[in-house]
């Protein structure tokens, strides 16, 4: 997802990476990369991964997964078992987020509404 990120920044689309992993271990991962163009955030009591059911516990650590998240807070689409790897689960998914509810336009002379928590998509 690095290289098409501008593809979510054109979707409106906030992308964020969790692991479960130090941030030393994060900012290795990052600079091997040449750096990300999205957050790469610490996980380090393994409670997100917990709640969305991919954590390993024998092992430690997360399975790598993708979630679409609306506006709203809801999973919208998952893929527990992701593989970047993989053009059909990348199409998918790619599929899946321009398919996302947008955040309502306000009417004209009302206030807009306040932003979701999480980013969001905005058209």
């Amino acid at each position: 997802m690095r290289g098409e990120h501008q593809q979510f920044v054109k979707a409106h689309t906030q992308v964020l990476a969790i692991s479960v992993d130090h941030i030393w271990a994060h900012k290795a991962y990052a600079k091997s990369l040449g750096d990300l163009p999205y957050p790469l955030l610490a996980d380090w009591d393994k409670s997100v991964a917990r709640k969305y059911g991919v954590l390993l516990e024998e092992r430690g650590v997360a399975q790598r997964s993708l979630f679409l998240v609306d506006y709203l807070g809801h999973v919208r689409w998952l893929n527990p078992h992701y593989d970047w790897r993989s053009p059909e689960q990348y199409a998918q998914m790619s599929e899946a987020m321009l398919a996302l509810p947008m955040i309502p336009k306000p009417k004209p002379g009302t206030r807009h509404p306040d932003p979701p928590p999480h980013g969001g998509r905005e058209k």
